[in-house]
């Protein structure tokens, strides 16, 4: 795909250009239509890309998944979702990230199986693929057959799929623990937040946002359903010294794992979050 890559002086927001390609139009229509479907898509989406960003797996041409395979590996993960209440707008985000760890890093059959969003979602064989693909193509590791072009599979290019494979294990291994009853012991519950054990956001993360929000939040028009999240948390901040107080005497394991896409201190309280090369002090315990 021809792409012309460049960067913005100013905010050094990335910006990708795709031309000659009818395809680029129609994924985009495609994508708005599922993100209408699934309400929770956008939020797993974000969290996802952050979590490939942080290990250079977020890029095709470093062996990572591109924007396009991410989004149709996280509706597959929806469309096939053995609880049916998973496709619901007030369904536990924490619980759906945990699961979609668990299915791509342990569970998905990368050798033999492909993924097809079409027709209300399915895994196929490789050999079923195979016969619409245009000869001398052979299915790929990470194999996603491209919706609006049969034959074609959108993760040939990512040849570094076990990789992304490994970090989606390391992931569930991690937020799995941070989850379970034995959570209550680990020396570090205070200080790091569920999510900030894989994702790390830097103080320079959060100066950057404050900046774009002081030069152009005033003219970001918010969706009523993120604007309601937002009203809720800003609600509920004041009782979070109280909460504090009660933690000890509330089992975690009661308690719905929560992920706030939206509050940069929740996620930055995981500042010495573990990175795929090394564990945190209660990963090392667990």
């Amino acid at each position: 795909v021809p792409i012309i890559k460049l960067t913005d002086q100013e905010t050094e927001v990335k910006v990708d250009i795709s031309f000659n390609v009818e395809t680029g139009v129609k994924a985009a229509r495609f994508i708005k239509e599922y993100m209408k479907k699934y309400s929770l898509l956008p939020y797993l989406i974000l969290v996802l890309k952050q979590f490939l960003l942080q290990r250079d797996l977020n890029e095709v041409f470093t062996g990572g998944i591109s924007s396009y395979s991410l989004i149709l590996m996280a509706i597959s993960f929806l469309q096939l979702h053995p609880r049916i209440d998973a496709r619901r707008a007030d369904e536990n985000l924490g619980m759906l990230l945990i699961e979609f760890f668990e299915l791509y890093g342990r569970n998905f059959n990368y050798l033999k199986t492909g993924i097809r969003i079409k027709n209300g979602g399915a895994y196929i064989a490789k050999e079923e693929i195979m016969k619409v693909m245009t000869n001398g193509y052979r299915p790929s590791m990470l194999c996603i057959e491209d919706p609006l072009l049969p034959g074609n599979d959108v993760g040939r290019s990512s040849y570094g799929a076990m990789q992304v494979k490994q970090v989606f294990d390391y992931a569930y291994i991690v937020l799995s623990h941070a989850v379970s009853p034995l959570a209550r012991s680990y020396p570090n519950r205070d200080s790091e937040s569920t999510l900030g054990r894989i994702i790390k956001v830097t103080q320079e993360v959060i100066d950057y946002r404050a900046w774009i929000k002081k030069k152009w939040g005033s003219k970001i028009n918010l969706s009523p359903e993120l604007d309601n999240r937002l009203k809720i948390r800003d609600q509920i901040a004041p009782c979070n010294g109280e909460q504090q107080q009660n933690r000890d005497s509330e089992p975690s394991y009661n308690q719905r794992l929560t992920l706030s896409l939206t509050s940069t201190q929740q996620l930055s309280s995981g500042s010495s979050a573990s990175s795929v090369s090394s564990l945190s002090g209660s990963d090392i315990v667990s």
